[in-house]
């Protein structure tokens, strides 16, 4: 069995291991490290299961059924748990400052239930209108579900492929964690991994895409979170490169109109320069990791980016470039502060590795037949 098959099931271990052993250890009933490891056992015997029984007819209607069933669930959830009472403020820092900004005030100043201020860049904010009128921040995670099953069902084109793949999303107990503390990070990366499915295959299909729009949504994508550069640039600068100078040109305008503009909303009632020095996005997403290691791992995928054949490519390749300054960050806060204090007391916040989780969900998907071969005799592609 090649090891490259192996490493992404390694990594999906792992991070659920992390929020396993972490949480689990604030209970005094049971070892924390023996839950962690049956964890792990039973994942294993999933996959294996899952290979060797055929449910023939019976994958499409699970698919959906368990679509709805997990959506009614996060919306209970989200209804049911009080987001005050969390030790959690994503989904305040994300409440207070859409509240700031629809109330005309400055976002970045906005204070949440733990005395926190919002990290979100601009699009973030836009995105997260919608839900604040209904009434709760935590529905964006009802909603990215919603489109991560629409991503598993026009990336694959079998149902059993779909719904093993939604199965390792549920039994994630990261992003449990996520729907739970209303988090946004996971969704951001959701609609970010979207927009690249859908792209990718236009791209693989020779299809036309309008250089204007593409500049105007990668841009937008973009101004989510620093990181998001990433997956983007893997996509699109070999495209970039290839454009007529008119195109690049026009690409450039639209993006630099689009920064202009989101910032210019979420930046003109600042009082003055030396206010926004002390409170902005920028120097809150740093502190976990920091802009030289992110400036760095953004120049390999620069290059990289003209090796992008397919879809398959541009996953693997953003699950390697997302997770690399992830654990560079986490490695030079363990040698700081020590693995204790790193994990189990959130010196490290271990919750920026679920950025590749929805990366890495569609990478093992695609691979989960090749692992265990003598399981299957038919060898469906994941679509390009």
């Amino acid at each position: 069995m090649k090891l490259k098959i192996i490493i992404p099931y390694l990594i999906y271990l792992f991070i659920n291991s992390l929020f396993v052993v972490k949480y689990t250890s604030r209970q005094t009933q049971f070892n924390e490290y023996m839950l962690t490891i049956s964890y792990s056992i039973i994942i294993v015997l999933i996959i294996y299961l899952y290979n060797k029984v055929n449910l023939k007819h019976y994958y499409r209607f699970l698919y959906f059924f368990v679509i709805i069933t997990f959506f009614v669930f996060t919306i209970y959830l989200n209804i049911s748990i009080d987001g005050n009472t969390l030790n959690v403020d994503r989904w305040s820092a994300m409440e207070v400052g859409i509240r700031a900004l629809l109330n005309g005030q400055y976002p970045y100043s906005a204070i949440d239930h733990l005395g926190g201020r919002t990290s979100n860049l601009p699009t973030l904010i836009f995105l997260g209108i919608p839900f604040y009128l209904l009434g709760n921040i935590g529905f964006l995670q009802s909603f990215s579900f919603i489109l991560f099953s629409y991503i598993v069902f026009i990336a694959f084109n079998n149902y059993k492929d779909r719904l093993f793949c939604l199965l390792l999303l549920i039994l994630s107990p990261s992003y449990l964690w996520e729907i739970y503390v209303k988090s946004d990070l996971m969704s951001n990366f959701i609609i970010i991994l979207m927009l690249m499915v859908i792209v990718q295959i236009k791209i693989s299909k020779k299809e036309r895409i309008n250089p204007l729009i593409l500049s105007f949504v990668s841009t937008a994508a973009i101004l989510t979170r620093l990181t998001a550069i990433i997956p983007i640039t893997l996509l699109l600068f070999k495209k970039f490169y290839n454009y007529s100078l008119k195109e690049k040109t026009l690409f450039i305008i639209v993006s630099l109109i689009t920064i202009t503009l989101f910032g210019y909303i979420c930046l003109n009632k600042v009082s003055d320069f030396n206010h926004f020095k002390q409170h902005n996005p920028f120097e809150l997403q740093n502190r976990q990791l920091p802009f030289f290691i992110s400036f760095i791992t953004i120049l390999i995928p620069l290059i990289y980016s003209f090796q992008i054949s397919n879809l398959k490519l541009l996953i693997k390749s953003s699950v390697f470039f997302l997770l690399l300054p992830i654990l560079l960050a986490m490695l030079i806060n363990i040698s700081n502060n020590g693995i204790y204090t790193s994990i189990f007391n959130s010196s490290f916040d271990i919750s920026y590795l679920n950025i590749v989780m929805p990366f890495l969900l569609i990478l093992l998907t695609y691979d989960y037949k090749i692992l265990l071969p003598t399981m299957h005799k038919n060898n469906v592609k994941l679509a390009t």
